[in-house]
């Protein structure tokens, strides 16, 4: 068992949930879910290596690898569009779903390196826009043309080769809870960043209502893949010990969030986790990030 918390060194943690086990992919393996009582971080026991956790994203089933899913597409789409600021009357009539769209930082001509970019969709978006792209994903099947045109290599943190002060834009949305080494990557982001550039992190909120609700079968937590699940204070303490100033926190919701929980809770439910149960979820999850208790963490940090 884990004795000492990974974010603030304290010995008083304890378990949280055990026997836990991967209720996405059903591979074997029993984990435990410990709390630290201190900064309240929640962290898997044991972590995994990246090389232990890669059997974990099967290359055939994971859904950030294979073709895009068209709601998913949709809704990033309609988040860049809005954030692009190009249509007056679209932001008006779209204004009622911008609590729970993504935010996107368009600006054309400058660089943007994704952090665990899985299928280059985001990318390929902000290509769109004119925004110079790159990414990486160490668990990506294969890198072909299209990945190579948006600038995606498959490569770890660890063994990228970025040069200091290299982009004005660094994304790690739902990433630093799947990254074994979270000093690493957060020191090497700092690194790449150019001075005053920008850092975006999103993850799972352990502050929010689905995760009060539907305590372990929490989507969030998605064991073995998330290794650390933040609230905002801690996630804030965190990123501020390599250099970054925290510019904005919001928590949101998302509708798989909700549908993700039922499916973990009643595993044998086929119309769960479907696109019919997500826009039925759109209005819980608008009243939820209203009521400032989403599942998402979304952190705008600058160097």
């Amino acid at each position: 068992m884990i004795k000492k918390c990974p974010n603030c060194n304290s010995t008083d943690v304890k378990v949280k949930y055990s026997n836990l086990t991967d209720k996405n992919y059903f591979i074997d393996g029993k984990f435990s879910l410990m709390l630290c009582n201190k900064c309240k971080l929640e962290f898997l026991d044991p972590l995994l290596t990246e090389q232990q956790v890669e059997r974990y994203y099967p290359k055939e089933d994971y859904y950030s690898f294979y073709d895009y899913n068209k709601m998913a597409l949709a809704y990033h789409k309609l988040s860049a569009y809005y954030y692009s600021r190009k249509n007056k009357l679209f932001n008006m009539l779209f204004y009622i779903f911008s609590p729970i769209f993504y935010t996107y930082y368009i600006e054309k001509g400058k660089s943007v390196l994704e952090i665990g970019c899985g299928n280059g969709m985001k990318l390929a978006i902000y290509q769109k826009y004119g925004m110079k792209t790159y990414g990486l994903e160490p668990y990506l099947p294969k890198v072909g043309s299209r990945e190579k045109k948006l600038g995606i290599e498959k490569k770890s943190v660890k063994d990228a080769g970025y040069k200091e002060n290299s982009f004005d834009y660094i994304i790690l949305k739902e990433v630093l809870e799947h990254v074994p080494d979270q000093k690493l990557v957060l020191s090497k982001a700092y690194s790449w960043l150019k001075p005053g550039g920008n850092l975006i992190i999103t993850v799972p909120n352990t502050k929010g209502l689905w995760k009060d609700m539907f305590k372990e079968n929490w989507y969030g937590y998605d064991v073995p893949r998330h290794f650390y699940n933040y609230n905002p204070k801690n996630l804030a303490e965190n990123v501020k010990k390599f250099g970054f100033k925290i510019k904005k926190i919001r928590a949101y919701d998302m509708p798989y969030m909700f549908d993700g929980s039922l499916k973990f809770k009643y595993p044998k439910n086929n119309i769960i986790f479907s696109n019919f149960t997500k826009i039925i979820a759109v209005p819980l999850s608008l009243a939820v990030t209203n009521l400032k208790k989403g599942s998402l963490i979304e952190m705008h940090c600058t160097k």
